[in-house]
């Protein structure tokens, strides 16, 4: 498209603006460059930053709405790779994550999830194996505290690198404006954990401190699994 090829030129007059490389004339002539051509084609910065980001879309592996175990991980996912998701859901269709970040990220995000789920379902269903003579229902309720001890020990081992640069953070709130402007929030409700639960949650807990994230080398918000694949 014309408008991706204006922009393409405008990140790198904007690039050779900023680098530490060009000399004080030329850094002033590419970002005289870069205004003119944003009067020209009436783009706003907003635009530019947008389009330095992108968006991959995954499963999130349930039907109907994902429980709140699977958003909480997918946060998870989110936080160390520097992205941001959207939850869509629909009457006829599967419920879908779309992870939004740069470069790479949004597909790495995706890739963390789906390991990740993979790691915890095999945890937890192991774990439920063990209690015999449950009821349905109590099933669900302790392996959903199993699941969201678990989610809570892996969020804890990121702490020490989440976070996303400034520009990057800009970059994903342009592209969310411009592409999905009519989002709504909601609140991740997790199921109330009642005392027969607690030995549950505490199983799920130290099965989570064995899944591990690392943070990449020479990139901030990005990270990479070195366990469990």
């Amino acid at each position: 498209m014309e408008e991706n090829r204006i922009l393409d030129k405008i990140k790198k007059c904007l690039a050779m603006a900023k680098s530490k490389t060009s000399n004080p004339h030329e850094a002033e002539t590419a970002l005289r460059q870069a205004r003119l051509l944003m009067e020209r084609y009436n783009l706003e910065q907003g635009d530019v930053l947008a389009s330095m980001a992108c968006e991959v879309s995954i499963l999130a592996g349930s039907e109907g709405p994902p429980p709140a175990w699977r958003v909480r991980l997918v946060q998870v996912a989110t936080l160390a790779f520097g992205t941001k998701v959207i939850v869509t859901t629909g009457r006829f269709r599967a419920a879908r994550f779309l992870l939004i970040g740069c470069s790479a990220a949004p597909e790495l995000t995706g890739y963390a999830y789906q390991v990740l789920a993979r790691q915890l379902q095999k945890a937890r269903r192991e774990y439920l194996d063990t209690q015999k003579r449950c009821k349905r229902s109590t099933k669900v309720a302790r392996g959903d505290a199993f699941a969201n001890a678990w989610i809570d020990a892996v969020l804890i081992k990121i702490d020490e690198f989440a976070g996303v640069e400034d520009n990057i953070a800009e970059a994903i709130e342009a592209f969310v404006k411009k592409n999905h402007p009519e989002l709504e929030s909601f609140e991740v409700k997790r199921r109330k954990l009642k005392s027969r639960d607690e030995v549950a949650a505490d199983a799920g807990y130290q099965a989570g401190q064995s899944a591990q994230l690392h943070q990449a080398v020479n990139h901030r918000p990005r990270a990479r699994l070195t366990a469990g694949v």
